[in-house]
């Protein structure tokens, strides 16, 4: 079985960011692209565990998950 990448896909596993992706693992949020070790261990992918600007489930200051509350605009 192959493996088709688009030209925007990423080519390092998504888990370890080592080795070459080898293994698709398909979620509810579409897909993971992982290295076979990884796939195999059932690691999660690096970029849930660790976002940009933080560690797991901190964010960066100054950004919020939620929109601001502006009140009754009418």
């Amino acid at each position: 079985m192959s493996i088709r990448l688009s030209p925007t896909d990423v080519r390092t596993c998504e888990a370890c960011w080592r080795a070459p992706v080898t293994a698709v693992r398909r979620t509810l949020r579409g897909r993971d692209l992982l290295c076979r070790a990884c796939a195999e261990g059932g690691c999660p992918r690096r970029v849930d565990v660790f976002p940009p600007y933080g560690i797991y489930r901190l964010h960066h200051l100054g950004t919020s998950t939620q929109p601001p509350n502006k009140g009754d605009e009418r």
